[in-house]
């Protein structure tokens, strides 16, 4: 069968600027807040978080920027410390933290037993049954690549609810935007379906069955 990820299926619906920056304070949040999430939900660190987590994300940052030969002046990585400092306290009470939610494994989805996606959402919670993907841009409006994404997390948690979260990083005050996307109509999703199954099958890798699954929890379904 071939396989490919969902990030690698969504890229080709971003509509890029060619700017490195955005994408690495992105990346610097999520890898911060899902720390945040990790050691509170395993009580590693009793006392406030938000400062460790501010280093965290200050570390991570420097480390980013440099690998990706990025200089900013002083008043600019001041400003971006301050962004850093107003997403860790709005994340802090977001559901997300309030109720130490981690990712799941990843999951595969497999159609006609020929082509396979790899699927893994942001968090899960399956007291609730909801799965959350998180950005920390606004998503007001929706870009395509997101809902698409979300779309493709749909498929692999087909009795989840689904919540797209985002925390506008570039805001003087971040307000948390929760946006719960509908479920699919029948025709939405075997329209979703074939188009992820002829792009995995021209753009996959060639894996055997067993292999691909491994360990993973996985869902299967069939195209006409």
């Amino acid at each position: 069968m071939r396989v490919i990820a969902t990030h690698e299926y969504v890229k080709n619906f971003i509509k890029h600027t060619g700017d490195k920056l955005p994408m690495v304070i992105g990346k610097c949040l999520d890898d911060t807040v899902s720390k945040m999430v990790y050691f509170k939900n395993r009580h590693i660190i009793n006392r406030d978080i938000t400062i460790k987590a501010l280093r965290s994300y200050t570390a991570l940052l420097k480390d980013e920027l440099h690998k990706n030969c990025i200089s900013l002046e002083n008043s600019d990585l001041r400003y971006y410390y301050a962004m850093g400092w107003k997403f860790i306290n709005a994340f802090k009470k977001s559901v997300i933290y309030e109720n130490s939610l981690l990712r799941d494994r990843t999951r595969i989805i497999i159609i006609n037993d020929e082509a396979g996606i790899y699927a893994q959402p942001d968090f899960v919670d399956y007291e609730n049954k909801t799965i959350y993907e998180m950005k920390s841009f606004s998503l007001k409006p929706l870009p395509e690549y997101v809902r698409l994404q979300a779309r493709v997390f749909q498929l692999a948690y087909p009795d989840f609810k689904t919540v797209l979260i985002a925390f506008p990083r570039d805001q003087d005050y971040i307000k948390v935007q929760n946006i719960k996307l509908r479920e699919y109509k029948d025709v939405t999703k075997n329209r979703l379906l074939r188009e992820i199954y002829n792009f995995t099958m021209q753009n996959g890798r060639d894996m055997d069955m067993f292999t691909a699954i491994g360990n993973r929890k996985y869902i299967k379904y069939k195209l006409d």
